[in-house]
């Protein structure tokens, strides 16, 4: 008797997302461990990709068994997390006080943002100095350390057991106009905006994990750039006075990017030009640059990567 591969492929599939959703109803896995789960996306093309390859040997079930299980178990993390986010993330305590933390930098700084199940807004003002207005939510203030060349907050909950941190609130941070030697912000189920104007960043790092990330780099300097979306979505207006290098990847995401105008922008994406869009139209090249990325003062070479997302470039409407 010859088993039917497609019907085996979504037979497994689906019992690998069923797996997930009933472990998580019966609280065997925690949200850090299905979060964690979503991490595997990039496994599962490899692991299509190589069912592919040996499919006419005698690995070939095996093989099939792994494509379809990887992608199960990404897709029922997914599945899983979102409810369990919402139900924890819409606690909130009416009577939670802001509370002001300040600081300042002499020289350039490294600042780390680690947040869940809340809002961000990150803006910049003249000066050396930076200020962070957190809610305090039931007496569990984010851990802030600082020096005066570095700057860490963290609201991501320690304790294992539950996945709501400190943060279940709105953050207003506002950082200086010196130079930074880097900007790292990791948003988890929550929602972030980040206007940058007067900013001089070396170095960029966004991380979307199940969430939404709108960053406004055009009127700042920003040297490398690198973001990672995991079932959420980014978008990022890039720097217009400044070159640009760097690397983003979608995972069963949504990722844009918009170019201001006489800034030339270059991307590549050997493994993913059918999920890349310019202006609306599919791209079937794994490179693309636009008619000003020649003549133009200042450029952006950007590596795109994605698997089980959509990748847009000067997306109809900008980047909102």
């Amino acid at each position: 008797m010859r088993l039917n591969d497609r019907l085996l492929f979504w037979g497994v599939l689906l019992v690998a997302v069923g797996g997930v959703l009933v472990a998580s109803d019966l609280r065997i896995v925690d949200t850090p461990t299905l979060t964690e789960l979503l991490r595997l996306w990039p496994l599962a093309a490899v692991a299509i990709g190589l069912s592919l390859v040996v499919r006419r040997t005698r690995y070939s079930l095996p093989a099939l068994l792994v494509a379809a299980a990887i992608p199960g178990l990404v897709l029922g993390s997914a599945f899983a997390v979102a409810p369990r986010f919402a139900g924890e993330c819409g606690i909130r305590d009416d009577s939670a006080s802001v509370a002001t933390t300040r600081g300042t930098f002499d020289r350039p700084a490294t600042v780390s943002v680690r947040t869940a199940c809340g809002s961000l807004d990150v803006t910049t003002a003249p000066g050396d100095g930076w200020q962070l207005d957190a809610e305090d939510t039931a007496g569990r203030a984010p851990t802030v350390e600082s020096t005066t060349g570095s700057l860490s907050i963290d609201g991501m909950s320690h304790d294992r057991s539950s996945f709501i941190g400190a943060d279940a609130g709105t953050w207003d941070l506002t950082l200086p106009t010196t130079d930074l030697d880097s900007l790292s912000l990791v948003v988890t189920v929550g929602q972030a905006h980040v206007a940058l104007p007067g900013a001089r960043i070396q170095r960029l790092v966004l991380t979307a994990n199940a969430a939404g990330m709108v960053v406004d780099a055009s009127a700042a300097s920003v040297a490398d750039v690198s973001a990672v979306v995991n079932v959420g979505s980014l978008s990022i207006d890039l720097p217009a006075a400044s070159d640009l290098t760097g690397s983003l990847r979608v995972g069963a995401g949504e990722l844009r990017i918009c170019a201001p105008p006489g800034l030339g922008l270059r991307v590549t994406s050997p493994d993913v030009s059918d999920e890349v869009s310019v202006a609306g139209l599919e791209q079937t090249s794994p490179s693309w640059q636009n008619p000003e990325y020649t003549s133009a003062t200042h450029r952006a070479d950007l590596r795109v990567s994605g698997t089980f997302g959509a990748i847009e470039i000067d997306p109809i409407g900008g980047c909102k």
